[in-house]
């Protein structure tokens, strides 16, 4: 396979699975995740370009609909100002200060800067695809960049990033620097390491296209383009560490115990004491946490991170007037529903930020399609008419809280 760039006359699209970037999957888990980087050779199956080319970066900044930060650029080691790389405009009547200008991309390109292409699975498909295949096995936000480097330059000094990324090479090879995970990690990024200080690497080997290389969080590593144009996506996961599992499920606790609501005046003389209660009252309250609950909300939750899911809201908006008593719907996980009061047998929630007074059977029905089941829109509700129960079924289907399964 050639290690250069060239022009692509067809275009193909190719959504790398989750084995082509760990291996077997146990032995990733066992032996890397979290523990040590990983380089794996020819870990592709199909042609690294048909991922993404410099065709389709072309094709990005040519729409001219792209602005800074989703376009950063680096040049020895500092960031470019986007005002070097960008001019105002008027779209439709509206000033917009910052469209990236390809031209004066292309300028900083040809005088050796990195261009960092951030959050690409926000607008590729294919690449929505794989942070939605990562985000899924990690419960835990993904994101896809692209780096596209001149041949014989080094974007960024050594430095670690707060994720996890998995290091793809896409066309032309990249030397590597990753030195060993360090023993205690705070889960921050810093930059402008000094290199001779780190020791002696983990890996040290030139990346070709087809090739993928791991690195645990705060990874110190440095990167730089050999004799020709590099391009590379970092597919980044965000760790779920244990300091901010524990205070999501504390958190969760306190805000529904009754018991935490009071309000605290911490220079009265006995705040000390106070606290020190509540503290005891949490303790007690722990051993009855339901960790297998919280466990699969956690999951949930990270499994519907920003950027990996690909909603058909217009789809499914209007095609909410062809709901029938037999068409099956399932409940829109990115809605949330919130129960403000209750009275009678009506309930008022918030649905998506919006207020509206429901049947309590609504909001009962809603609550039981939580797990992701399918009903007939003629079965919504119990107890009421086929007809009615549809009519019910394309209101919550408008309004965005259910979604044809």
């Amino acid at each position: 396979m050639s290690a250069a760039i060239g022009p692509r006359k067809v275009p193909l699209v190719y959504v790398p699975v989750f084995e082509e970037l760990v291996g077997d999957a146990e032995t990733f888990f066992d032996r890397y995740f979290n523990k040590a980087p990983m380089l794996r050779r020819a870990a592709l199956s199909g042609d690294p370009e048909d991922i993404l080319s410099l065709t389709d970066l072309d094709q990005i900044l040519s729409s001219e609909a792209i602005r800074p930060p989703y376009l950063d650029i680096a040049k020895d080691g500092r960031q470019v100002p986007p005002a070097a790389y960008t001019e105002p405009i008027v779209v439709q009547g509206q000033y917009v200060t910052d469209r990236v200008v390809p031209a004066r991309v292309a300028a900083q390109f040809r005088a050796g800067a990195t261009l960092t292409f951030n959050s690409l699975n926000h607008h590729r498909p294919n690449l929505r695809a794989v942070a939605a295949a990562l985000t899924h096995r990690f419960a835990a936000q993904s994101e896809v960049i692209a780096f596209l480097t001149p041949g014989g330059k080094r974007g960024l000094a050594p430095h670690y990033d707060p994720v996890d990324v998995f290091v793809v090479q896409l066309a032309g090879t990249k030397s590597w620097r990753v030195w060993p995970v360090p023993e205690q990690r705070r889960g921050d990024d810093r930059g402008n390491l000094d290199e001779a200080a780190l020791g002696t690497p983990a890996v040290e080997a030139t990346l070709h296209p087809g090739d993928v290389l791991y690195m645990p969080y705060n990874c110190a590593h440095v990167a730089t383009a050999r004799e020709t144009v590099s391009l590379h996506l970092s597919v980044t996961v965000q760790p779920r560490r244990w300091s901010g599992i524990v205070q999501d499920v504390v958190a969760r606790l306190v805000t529904d115990d009754p018991t935490f609501w009071g309000n605290a005046r911490l220079r009265a003389d006995d705040a000390a004491a106070g606290l020190r209660a509540m503290l005891a009252m949490l303790c007690e309250r722990l051993p009855d946490v339901d960790v297998n609950a919280e466990t699969r909300r956690l999951v949930t939750e990270g499994s519907s991170a920003e950027g990996t899911e690909l909603p058909h809201h217009l789809r499914d908006v209007a095609g909410a007037d062809a709901i029938e008593p037999g068409s099956l719907l399932t409940r829109q996980d990115l809605v949330t529903v919130e129960v403000l009061d209750r009275a009678d047998d009506k309930v008022r929630a918030s649905i998506g930020g919006a207020v509206y007074t429901l049947p309590t059977a609504v909001i009962d029905m809603l609550d039981s399609m939580t797990d992701g089941r399918t009903v007939p829109a003629g079965a919504l509700l119990a107890d009421t008419s086929a007809e009615l129960s549809t009519r019910t079924a394309r209101t919550l289907t408008r309004i965005g809280v259910l979604r044809p399964a």
